[in-house]
């Protein structure tokens, strides 16, 4: 522990507190749910209750398929696919947003699948969904302590993203679907770095606070 320290590295117990200055060694996987990553984010659908529990596979009853599952029964209908003319009014969209900052990371990831379902395959659209699932099963796999697992899918969400910055999308505050794809990149960069760069294929090392997607209403 000593080594860790004199490298300036910070090794986090799944009680610890954020420290936004430092790279945090994530040992293992955490205790009890994930916690959100953007505690007071404003709410997009603010109409619809959270769910009482954050999913975590082999911890928690699986939403759909267990009887106890907080999801168990629900009949889901068919959304339309998210485009630049509807996403101010799609709501798995911007409920997933809403889920993903309060730390319901598996929960996001069906929010959003069902709008991907939908849209052209490789399409600007596709790839921001796809993108947006990626990193949040990022988050899960950090909660549970796949190093390997956070690594593929958080530099393949950041592949994702990049396709879109290259259409278009590559100066400050340039906004697509609401969401600054170069500052979610640089968020990105900045949170993952430790991780990708790290030697070990079984560290999770990250730097300050993870991805917060900052929603733009009036974007166009």
């Amino acid at each position: 522990m000593r080594g860790a320290a004199a490298r300036g590295v910070h090794l986090m117990s799944p009680t610890a507190q954020r420290d936004s200055g430092k790279i945090r060694l994530i040992i293992g996987p955490r205790e009890g749910e994930p916690l959100p990553v953007w505690k007071h984010a404003p709410r997009l659908v603010p109409q619809v209750e959270f769910p009482p529990y954050r999913h975590v596979p082999g911890m928690t009853p699986h939403p759909e398929r267990n009887e106890k599952g907080h999801s168990y029964g629900l009949t889901i209908s068919k959304v339309a696919a998210l485009s630049p003319e509807n996403w101010r009014q799609h709501r798995p969209y911007q409920w997933g947003i809403d889920l993903y900052h309060q730390g319901y990371f598996w929960e996001a990831h069906e929010a959003w699948e069902r709008p991907w379902r939908e849209v052209e395959p490789d399409s600007l659209e596709a790839n921001l969904l796809q993108a947006l699932i990626l990193n949040s099963a990022a988050q899960l796999k950090i909660h549970q302590g796949n190093a390997a697992g956070a690594r593929k899918h958080s530099l393949a969400a950041r592949w994702r993203l990049a396709r879109i910055r290259t259409k278009g999308y590559d100066g400050a505050g340039a906004m697509f679907l609401g969401l600054d794809i170069g500052d979610l990149i640089e968020q990105m960069k900045a949170y993952y770095s430790p991780l990708w760069e790290s030697e070990s294929v079984d560290e999770i090392r990250v730097r300050g606070r993870a991805p917060r997607l900052r929603f733009v209403e009036s974007a166009g």
